[in-house]
């Protein structure tokens, strides 16, 4: 699976992040992630942790593909998963 922003590839942990308010999965990998951290409380499984998903830096950049989108269409991605789900 891959980072719907960047298109990184993603850990077992990051691909099982959930949004905590939707239940929807997150699908970012940790860089992405760092941007709305502070905005979206996560579920996470701990238990699959690795010290790739601990890291500061990736390991291996040659992941990033190049294709990606901006912070403003995750958001905007955000809010439509939030109407959709609010409109249940």
């Amino acid at each position: 699976m891959h980072c719907r922003a960047c298109d990184r590839l993603l850990t077992e942990y990051q691909a099982t992040l959930k949004n905590a308010v939707t239940g929807q999965y997150m699908d970012l990998c940790k860089v992405c992630l760092e941007d709305i951290k502070p905005f979206v409380k996560l579920i996470d499984r701990k238990d699959l942790i690795t010290e790739a998903d601990l890291d500061d830096e990736p390991e291996d950049d040659n992941q990033d593909t190049g294709d990606s989108i901006d912070f403003e269409d995750i958001i905007i991605d955000y809010r439509d998963n939030i109407e959709d789900f609010n409109d249940r």
